[in-house]
């Protein structure tokens, strides 16, 4: 009995569709053509806050949405929005280098910031990314007065940028939350790195 035809290169694999996960590299998934590294990807940070809702890794899960569990990335807390002085930054190792075309921030959605918006969101910073084997940073992005995102995840097109490391480096801190309306920090949901 003959065998029906199956198109060429078929193997009994569905095709790749729009909006579906597929593997991309060892460790690494593509949700339509944004790279997202997982959790066992190396993230850093010189001010992070590690609990059962927050941590570094976090940052990378994949939930664009804080949810208890996974709420993302979160500083510890400053008295002012100003952290110049003391800038906070959390750094992807990306485990080798290469282009980095863009780079989208989702705020932390849970709780309101006092006053309403998005707490956490930073409002000056800058993108920054480092050659494997470079002890220096280049910067790639400079954001000031960034307004309050209300929830909306912002994406920043990177030019010629290149690196194994990127480092978002914060030195004005967005509205607090409203839960905590005199403490200041670095929040987000998720970074997606293009």
């Amino acid at each position: 009995m003959a065998q029906p035809q199956r198109p060429a290169g078929h193997h009994g694999v569905r095709p790749h569709r729009r909006g579906t996960r597929r593997l991309t590299a060892p460790g690494r998934t593509s949700a339509t053509g944004v790279t997202v590294p997982t959790a066992a990807t190396t993230v850093t940070g010189n001010c992070t806050l590690e609990n059962g809702d927050w941590g570094k890794t976090r940052v990378l899960d994949g939930t664009t949405t804080s949810v208890a569990g996974s709420k993302g990335f979160t500083s510890i807390d400053f008295s002012s929005a100003d952290v110049g002085d003391t800038p906070v930054w959390v750094e992807v190792d990306l485990g080798a280098d290469r282009p980095i075309g863009a780079v989208t921030l989702h705020p932390r959605g849970e709780t309101a910031a006092a006053g309403g918006g998005s707490a956490g969101f930073p409002v000056d910073f800058t993108l920054q990314t480092r050659g494997d084997g470079s002890a220096s940073y280049s910067t790639v992005r400079t954001v000031t007065g960034r307004s309050n995102p209300d929830g909306a995840a912002q994406t920043y097109t990177l030019t010629a940028a290149n690196g194994r490391y990127l480092r978002l480096h914060a030195t004005r801190l967005g509205r607090p939350a409203s839960d905590e309306p005199t403490r200041h920090r670095l929040q987000l949901a998720e970074i997606r790195i293009k």
